[in-house]
């Protein structure tokens, strides 16, 4: 029996569709099947905690994903910026009811983009509501004016904390070259997270958790993206799965 795991989808207006989507990328789906090793089943954003605690009890792995709208800033302490887009309530809810959840049970998590700025502030950190705007940082977000193709590619390096998890997926390299999407990121860090990796501008691109139980990862940028082409990619996804194939061997015996 594979695995299965929870991947959150997003909630989205089309102009061509006259009624609201849920939907996620398909290389977070293709990722999971490909590399994990596992199944997969989208959740839809829910602001009912005991729905989203009853799906969890049915899973061996959460994927929190990237999206377009930027978590809403009153849940980390902050007003509202101008320029920030489109809002997610739903997803929001869904992702600190997850995240906290999954923590307590050790139910594997892997966050991606948007979903390592959810772990952090379910966990009662905080985030820079426009990265390209704070004092020494530099615009972290894809340039649209090239083809997606382009967009996805690397763009900077990252260094790895000695002896950390990303350290070890790694081969034990120091850094590596990862590609960059996103406007927002970490400013304060939640109790319990431990940085695994930093960008040069001192960006934080990756944490896992102090004490969870469970398997734990989170990183800034899409590492869902041609894991086959990427080896650092590649070692995350099959790292979740083997922590998610675990999980279930125990919840089954």
């Amino acid at each position: 029996m594979k695995p299965l795991v929870g991947i959150l989808s997003s909630r989205r207006e089309l102009e061509t569709v006259p009624l609201p989507l849920h939907g996620t990328a398909t290389t977070y789906i293709d990722a999971v099947r490909g590399f994990a090793g596992a199944e997969a089943v989208m959740i839809p954003g829910s602001e009912d905690a005991d729905q989203v605690i009853s799906l969890l009890h049915r899973l061996d792995g959460i994927v929190l994903t990237g999206g377009a709208a930027n978590i809403q800033p009153h849940l980390f302490g902050q007003a509202e910026e101008p320029e920030s887009g489109a809002r997610d309530p739903a997803r929001d809810a869904s992702a600190i009811t997850l995240t906290r959840a999954a923590l307590d049970a050790g139910v594997p998590l892997l966050g991606i983009c948007r979903g390592i700025q959810e772990v952090n502030v379910a966990l009662g950190g905080s985030l820079h509501q426009h990265l390209k705007d704070v004092p020494g940082r530099f615009d972290h977000r894809r340039p649209r004016d090239k083809p997606f193709a382009e967009q996805v590619v690397p763009r900077h390096g990252i260094a790895l904390r000695p002896g950390g998890m990303l350290h070890d997926l790694a081969g034990g390299a120091t850094e590596v070259q990862i590609n960059s999407l996103h406007g927002q990121g970490i400013d304060r860090l939640a109790d319990g997270l431990v940085v695994e990796a930093t960008a040069p501008d001192g960006t934080i691109e990756a944490v896992t958790h102090s004490t969870t139980p469970g398997w734990m990862l989170a990183v800034q940028w899409h590492a869902e993206v041609q894991p086959g082409a990427y080896p650092l990619h590649e070692a995350i996804f099959r790292a979740f799965g083997a922590a998610c194939i675990a999980f279930l061997k125990g919840r089954t015996t």
